[in-house]
């Protein structure tokens, strides 16, 4: 609604459809669910028959993991279309770009998941270690596969940077501009179970930022 475009103030925009609060929470929370993720799954990364070895001997703790991962790829939604909207002002084409491209790398990441559900079934039915390992690697390359792994590293490489350049041109807290940037390369960087904690604390602490600089920019009554 109009009313809701002139009370924003002229350094940052708000998502009226959202809401600033649910924005907010959802920069916050998204994040903070992939690091408890990452904390508690049983994957270790080192090859996909040592991952489907875990997931046979940490049944409940995966299943939870990638639960608790979901409910993150979902609020991810709402917090980087927000922080998008907030960044329109000053930077309408990147924040736009890089909102939507965030929105594709989710719909990828929904493919990743997906694959992860394959996974607990061939566990779960008892299939071969090696033979379920060159299932799920050959899924994950096949031309349906890479489309949405390129959809997800894609949109989350290009995604992101678009929103950081766009958040610094806004006016947003700078150190947590720079994280943002640095995280898809720490996330690349650092393979494994500590790489994945650490990509995603760091990407906890640029949206928490993000999220604080938001706060602290809105219209006071």
């Amino acid at each position: 609604m109009s009313i809701a475009v002139d009370l924003v103030p002229q350094r940052t925009a708000s998502a009226p459809f959202l809401g600033r609060p649910i924005v907010l929470a959802a920069l916050v929370l998204a994040p903070a669910l992939e690091v408890i993720e990452s904390v508690i799954s049983p994957l270790v990364g080192t090859s996909t028959s040592a991952d489907l070895a875990a997931i046979g001997a940490h049944r409940d703790a995966f299943v939870a993991s990638v639960l608790l991962g979901l409910l993150a790829t979902v609020l991810y939604v709402p917090a980087f279309l927000g922080l998008a909207a907030a960044c329109l002002t000053r930077s309408p084409w990147l924040a736009r770009i890089g909102g939507a491209l965030a929105v594709v790398s989710m719909l990828g990441f929904c493919g990743v998941r997906m694959l992860q559900a394959v996974q607990l079934q061939l566990v779960d039915d008892g299939i071969n270690s090696e033979a379920g390992a060159t299932l799920i690697d050959h899924t994950g390359t096949n031309p349906i596969g890479l489309a949405l792994l390129i959809m997800f590293l894609g949109g989350t490489i290009v995604g992101t940077l678009a929103l950081a350049v766009a958040a610094w041109r806004t006016g947003l807290a700078k150190p947590a501009v720079v994280l943002l940037i640095a995280f898809p390369f720490v996330d690349q960087a650092m393979p494994g179970h500590a790489g994945s904690i650490a990509s995603h604390v760091v990407i906890l602490v640029a949206l928490t930022g993000l999220a604080l600089s938001m706060h602290r920019l809105q219209p006071r009554s």
